[in-house]
């Protein structure tokens, strides 16, 4: 349950830092939060992702301090506190960090959920619809032989390393669905039972896009139901997106991620032809799709059967239609294994942690 002291460096930050600094620790860091402490190293505050969600939706920018965001008088236990103390204060205040201190406000350790409930996550009911039936054609000449679903992660394909992932957060009924050798996945999933969760599949007999496919399930999603491309594997905590979700009452919830981009050339300003300056690799953070949605049953009933829709189609249509589209904004570490240079990325992030995502 002690947290190795590199690994607590790692989400430690000054009050001084500006926010659009501290996301990129936040994700490296991958546990969701960060501390925050004075110049005598004492704890004075705490952020999560949620309290960067919240500034974001609230458009403080990106530039403001992170002590504008951070909870000034965070939970936490004093060190030699039981365990069954620690897990009564986590149900009791919903929270999923407790930062361990000494008498002089130092932090010796952190306890996360994982740590006391890991074992003992609820089943859930929703469904997770992964589609699964495009020909991967970024990942050329590699998918002329093997379908997307089936690029190998160690040793697993990533569609189920993706499963494995949900199985974890409680969710155990999966409908793939399959087009582009579809045969090779099914058989991979028939082939054996021993998985704890449990496999449906559809299959579209000509491409219908990134949710053309959901038609074929009319009348089957009778309830608020995830769906997920392929190649694409987020850390996130479900039940919380979930939850945002239902307390929006949101038709749609678009996953979305801060994601930063460089441009690899100084840019130069000009006026009339004279140089005014040169900005050097400039950078810009942009709120981008990941590819993961929550839906509910009345947007499946907008895809026309057996049409080519691509979910940023269906995302238009239901807004035109007055229905409610939302976007939770993610912090957490997601991977892109859709194209050569992210799948790459991803293999080595995954050296350490395959078999234990």
């Amino acid at each position: 349950m002690v947290r190795h002291i590199n690994e607590i460096k790692k989400i430690l930050v000054s009050p001084d830092y500006a926010l659009i600094d501290c996301l990129q620790q936040m994700n490296d860091a991958g546990l969701q939060l960060l501390l925050v402490i004075d110049a005598d190293q004492r704890l004075i505050g705490t952020v999560t992702d949620g309290d960067v969600r919240r500034a974001l939706l609230r458009n403080r920018g990106l530039d403001i301090k992170i002590a504008e965001v951070m909870c000034a008088h965070p939970c936490t236990v004093k060190e030699g506190t039981s365990t069954d103390k620690i897990r009564r204060l986590m149900l009791d205040r919903n929270i999923r960090h407790v930062p361990v201190i000494d008498s002089e406000g130092h932090i010796i350790d952190l306890i996360l959920w994982t740590d006391l409930f890991e074992q003992k996550v609820s089943q859930r009911m929703e469904k997770v619809v992964i589609m699964a039936g495009g020909k991967g054609t970024r990942l050329d000449p590699f998918t002329k032989i093997l379908p997307k679903p089936m690029i190998p992660l160690g040793d697993k394909p990533v569609i189920e390393i993706i499963m494995d992932g949900f199985y974890k957060h409680g969710f155990n009924e999966f409908i793939l669905s399959l087009g582009y050798k579809a045969d090779i996945v099914r058989l991979y999933f028939l082939e054996s039972d021993s998985r704890p969760y449990h496999v449906d599949f559809i299959h579209e007999d000509k491409p219908l896009g990134t949710a053309g496919s959901l038609s074929l399930l009319k009348g089957q999603l009778k309830d608020t139901s995830i769906v997920t491309n392929c190649d694409i594997i987020l850390e996130a905590d479900y039940s919380d997106i979930l939850n945002f979700h239902r307390e929006k009452n949101y038709d749609i919830t678009v996953i979305g991620a801060l994601k930063n981009f460089v441009i690899p050339y100084g840019v130069l300003q000009t006026e009339e032809g004279c140089l005014i300056d040169i900005n050097e690799k400039p950078s810009s953070n942009y709120l981008v799709n990941t590819g993961v949605y929550i839906i509910e049953p009345a947007v499946i009933s907008l895809i026309p059967e057996s049409q080519f829709m691509n979910m940023t189609d269906l995302i238009v249509k239901a807004k035109n239609e007055g229905l409610k589209v939302g976007v939770y904004s993610f912090e957490g570490r997601w991977f892109d294994v859709g194209q050569w240079d992210e799948y790459r990325k991803t293999l080595k992030a995954f050296e350490y942690v395959l078999g234990g995502y």
